[in-house]
């Protein structure tokens, strides 16, 4: 990128320019990262309205532009600590493929450039434009458990009252005349995020305070949730009441996009009726924190956009230059798995408790095994994984219990949450699920969490933190996604009781499998074994 020295730049048009090139930069710069984000709008409804927000944001600075214009060009050394910082989480992230943190980073770089080559007053200027550009960053999945659950408490209690009977079973609701489940796209995930964008936008556009911004976007979040758990509800009603001829199959999901639209027009207009005066220049200034122009600096004195902003790009764009060394070890990964020893109380079985497996994403291999105590019978499934990659990583989101939105023929969700656990001495806080069959013959309860550099967690931030800590100390980088289940004959408590005395009795033998030799990668080009660090 040139290097020039203005005092300011005069034209609107230029200074827009200025900042799509910074954008433009970064996004090319860190091109697997940005084409990662691009993928995820792509492939989840949830996050397709990532697609609209760098265009919003350009059309935001556009606006600005002749403010831009006026400012003086001060670039800011403070901004080179704060590079090296998102340079550093980004390589981070993208050597260990974790998505969020890279993606988060490389927006972070956006403002974070811009203070470099034009000076901090640019990023007050452009404050909240910056601000919503992390609306483009994938995240927020670990909301669905709780979102469904609570559209769940709803759509029974309405039903109550409505006078319908419903019987629940987790997330399971059967009334007289059909069964229904709230699976992911029933959460209302997606109506939480493009409330919070539209509300935002719409909110920063029309009110100077920002307290009734604030105000604004708290009420439109509030209203969404509440509008999905009132279209679960009439979807529900409108079955029972046409015998299952309307809301079924796919008309659910229209009647619930137009459903949204509607509630979101009404929001709007009723933040129309609560809009303020247009404020008067000088306090359009005051109010986005842009500084007004420097009149006492004349086009003689001007201030260089040069070693600052310089420095700032060699900091941020030396990581991919970085990354590049790191490239060859993403390489494919086999583990010479073996199998798990039975203890004397538990004896290994052939037969598994049922078909049920969960979804697992190219793990480098699997261990299946079945064991019985007493009449208990406990069935084990691990899935290995060896140096993350973008398609096989322990934490991804695609390794699941069961296939999402309740694709899965044979298996639905009827509960999730968490469940305290005791592991070889030690306290673990594990995944908890009931599975059902969906002829309802057969239920189950899993615990699922992983093992990582010899520790075990059921929190998946603290699982990728101990593959890092494994990667810097140069330990082998096998990890697993652990699940073990038996069925559910009652109200829980024995299956509970029956996993936690498997796991008191044979986390020694599983720890044992899990000691494996050390991980061997394949080379893509030739084939050969070569040790893995």
């Amino acid at each position: 990128m040139a290097i020039v020295a203005l005092g300011r730049i005069r034209s609107p048009e230029r200074a827009f320019a200025g900042v799509a090139a910074v954008l433009a930069a970064v996004a090319v710069g860190f091109w697997p990262t940005s084409a990662s984000m691009v993928s995820v709008w792509s492939s989840s409804n949830t996050f397709s309205h990532g697609f609209f927000i760098v265009p919003v944001f350009l059309w935001l600075v556009w606006g600005r532009r002749h403010i831009l214009a006026d400012l003086p060009i001060e670039s800011s050394w403070w901004a080179l600590p704060a590079a090296a910082v998102a340079g550093t989480v980004w390589f981070l992230g993208h050597w260990m493929s974790l998505a969020l943190p890279s993606q988060a980073a490389i927006v972070a770089m956006v403002p974070l450039a811009i203070a470099g080559m034009f000076g901090v007053a640019w990023v007050r200027a452009l404050l909240f434009p910056l601000v919503f550009l992390f609306f483009a960053v994938p995240f927020g999945e670990s909301l669905v458990p709780v979102l469904m659950d609570w559209t769940a408490d709803f759509a029974v209690a309405a039903l109550q009252v409505s006078g319908v009977p419903v019987y629940r079973d987790g997330l399971h609701l059967e009334i007289p005349n059909g069964q229904w489940s709230v699976v992911d796209s029933c959460s209302g995930i997606r109506y939480v995020f493009a409330a919070l964008a539209l509300s935002s936008l719409y909110g920063w556009l029309i009110y100077r305070s920002n307290v009734r911004r604030w105000v604004f976007v708290c009420l439109a979040l509030v209203i969404a949730i509440a509008a999905n758990w009132v279209r679960a509800y009439a979807i529900i009603m409108l079955g029972h009441l046409s015998d299952n001829e309307i809301a079924a199959g796919a008309d659910h999901l229209v009647y619930g996009a137009l459903f949204f639209v509607v509630i979101m027009a009404a929001v709007f207009a009723l933040g129309a009726a609560w809009r303020e005066k247009p404020a008067q220049p000088s306090v359009a200034l005051e109010t986005t924190g842009a500084k007004p122009p420097n009149t006492a600096r004349n086009a003689g004195q001007r201030a260089p956009m040069g070693a600052a902003a310089f420095a700032t790009w060699a900091v941020l764009l030396v990581w991919p230059l970085v990354s590049l060394s790191s490239a060859s070890d993403s390489g494919p990964v086999r583990i010479a798995a073996s199998n798990i020893r039975g203890d004397p109380s538990w004896a290994a079985l052939e037969a598994q408790p049922s078909g049920w497996r969960p979804v697992l994403r190219e793990p480098a291999a699997v261990v299946s095994g079945s064991f019985i105590n007493q009449g208990r019978t406990v069935g084990v499934h691990i899935g290995l994984f060896g140096r993350s990659t973008p398609d096989s990583k322990l934490t991804s989101a695609s390794n699941r219990l069961l296939q999402p939105d309740g694709l899965d023929p044979t298996w639905q969700l009827s509960q999730q949450g968490r469940a305290e656990a005791r592991w070889d001495g030690q306290s673990l806080n594990v995944n908890r699920a009931v599975l059902v069959s969906r002829d309802h013959d057969v239920r189950l309860l899993a615990w699922q969490w992983y093992w990582a550099d010899g520790t075990v967690t059921g929190s998946p931030l603290h699982a990728s933190l101990l593959q890092l800590r494994a990667r810097l100390q140069g330990r082998p980088e096998v990890s697993a996604w652990i699940t073990i289940y038996t069925r559910d004959t009652g109200d829980g408590a024995d299956a509970s009781r029956t996993l936690q005395d498997f796991l008191l009795d044979m986390s020694t033998p599983i720890e044992a499998m899990l000691g494996l030799p050390p991980v061997r990668r394949v080379a893509a080009d030739l084939g050969d074994q070569v040790p893995g660090r």
